[in-house]
């Protein structure tokens, strides 16, 4: 069933491409009676439909940010679904057809988790090496009482507000970048697919070691803005990549070691475990940031002596560049997501008073107690 699946996804890409669909609905009335030729459950064939305009458009998407993606195309065997399987309490039944189905044990972790009733789960995804299943939960954004702001950089992550401020050591992600590429270099054999499946090999092994240290470091940020009722704000980062491209006046190095920083994935980790627990996450704008000083609000100089140091002028104090950035992070999120929004205060006195004329966009929130 999986290669089966496989071959239909492919398929349905095939059919989007010369058509140029890459919308569920306009590819299920065109091109669903193309599929017949597979013996499998009609089901599987939507989901697989479902699976190839997802890839279309993210590959138009890609086209779209004037990049040049390549065709998709699925070289392993899979299979995806959230019609018709059931969940019992130590396995998961999936449908083959003929009202019949093929139960597969799940471990004991799944087990615990599974036993909150509160869960849902919604999707599956079995590979020939693993299964994953998608899972939904209704959760409540909780009533925050203070704002936490999170500064990302390429070797620390700085987390903090007008009380504390936290910084986590990410020397470890430039180095497992580095090691790997002189790892890469090194390989002198001059076969394309033994080179292929090294390259692979060492790659997914760097990808696994950056994620699982991005694990421990987003799961304690949200648990501490759990501990301290804190609303998360990071800073709306787009375009960085198009800064490091070859031809940008940057060395080879330079350009290996910024575009290898994985400010996203630690983003994607903050905002799902956040979701989880009911944290609002919310962005502000980089601008200007890592400049004024978040206690006076004056520009900021940089010391000459002294590396990621900033001078303030007016309070006559040295601050850590990571550290400002910080703090001005979550003085926006406060700025913008935490204003008062109850009864405005008289602009006059005796203004409650019916002789009193009313000022307009000022005493609005009165008329209701003058009734």
């Amino acid at each position: 069933m999986m290669e089966t699946f496989r071959q239909m996804v492919n398929e349905c890409i095939r059919m989007g491409l010369d058509s140029n669909i890459s919308t569920l609905g306009k590819f299920s009335s065109n091109h669903y009676h193309a599929l017949k030729k597979y013996d499998i459950q009609a089901k599987y064939k939507l989901t697989a439909m479902s699976q190839a305009c997802g890839r279309l458009s993210q590959m138009k998407r890609s086209i779209r940010e004037g990049k040049t993606p390549k065709t998709p195309y699925i070289q392993k065997p899979y299979l995806v679904s959230c019609y018709g399987f059931k969940i019992n309490k130590t396995s998961l039944s999936i449908p083959i057809g003929n009202r019949k189905y093929v139960d597969v044990i799940l471990n004991h972790y799944t087990q615990q988790i599974l036993s909150d009733k509160s869960l849902r789960v919604k999707s599956f995804v079995i590979t020939p090496d693993s299964i994953s299943l998608g899972i939904q939960a209704e959760v409540e954004e909780i009533q925050c009482n203070d704002i936490m702001g999170i500064d990302r950089n390429l070797r620390n992550v700085t987390i903090g507000n007008h009380n504390k401020v936290t910084i986590y050591d990410m020397e470890d992600l430039p180095k497992i970048a580095y090691r790997t590429k002189k790892v890469i270099s090194s390989f002198k054999r001059n076969d394309s697919r033994i080179r292929q499946k090294i390259y692979s090999k060492l790659g997914n092994r760097r990808a696994r070691r950056v994620k699982q240290f991005l694990n421990r470091i987003s799961k304690d940020i949200v648990q501490k803005a759990k501990e301290s009722n804190s609303m998360i704000i990071l800073e709306d980062i787009k375009g960085i990549r198009k800064l490091y491209r070859k031809g940008n006046y940057q060395g080879r190095e330079h350009r290996a070691m910024m575009n290898s920083w994985p400010f996203y994935e630690l983003q994607r980790q903050i905002q799902y475990k956040s979701a989880w627990e009911g944290i609002p996450v919310r962005f502000v704008s980089p601008v200007r940031t890592s400049i004024l000083c978040p206690i006076c609000g004056s520009r900021t100089q940089e010391d000459r002596y002294q590396h990621r140091q900033l001078w303030c002028s007016s309070c006559k104090r040295t601050m850590d560049r990571d550290v400002v950035a910080s703090m001005n992070i979550s003085y926006k999120g406060l700025q913008k997501f935490c204003n008062p929004s109850g009864l405005s205060d008289e602009a006059m006195k005796g203004n409650l008073d019916k002789a009193m004329p009313i000022i307009l966009r000022v005493d609005g929130s009165k008329l209701g107690l003058m009734v």
